[in-house]
């Protein structure tokens, strides 16, 4: 288990090396493909953030805004007007149950401050997304629909 989370924590700090400081930008600042793509994937949403960020070599977008019950929802797309990812803030009650197991058995006494289930372009499952603590830590946690744990990393590596 300890390699485990050794291993994933490794993972997530090659991830952010990767991945360069987002800069908030303007609604207007936006290109009109990547604006259109969002647009598309959150119809009638108004969008009260959007930001930049280079991944691989990849400027993507991150729009921010809360859906129609009130939810925070976030998208990403990329400069070429690919949907990358969509994250929808989710009830605790909302997670399967083998989600639910394997954080559990990932991280006795976790307790969860916020949940998005995530949609990603490049994973075949829906990842349920666990920000929160434990013995006082941050820990950020992701777990495929099938319960297979995908991330763990705490606040030094996030």
């Amino acid at each position: 288990m300890t390699r485990v989370m050794t291993s994933l924590a490794c993972t997530a700090l090659l991830a952010t090396a990767i991945a360069t400081a987002s800069d908030e930008i303007s609604l207007e600042d936006v290109p009109e493909n990547v604006l259109d793509m969002a647009s598309r994937t959150a119809p009638g949403v108004t969008f009260d953030r959007v930001s930049i960020e280079v991944e691989n070599g990849l400027t993507v977008y991150e729009f921010e805004a809360e859906d129609h019950a009130g939810r925070h929802i976030e998208i990403d797309v990329d400069e070429n007007g690919r949907l990358e990812e969509i994250e929808m803030e989710t009830d605790l009650e909302d997670v399967p149950p083998q989600v639910m197991i394997t954080l559990a058995n990932t991280a006795p006494g976790f307790t969860p401050d916020y949940i998005e289930l995530s949609v990603r372009e490049s994973s075949r499952y829906f990842v349920y997304e666990f920000e929160g603590r434990l013995d006082g830590a941050r820990l950020n946690i992701e777990i495929a629909e099938n319960g297979e744990l995908l991330l763990v990393s705490d606040e030094l590596s996030s």
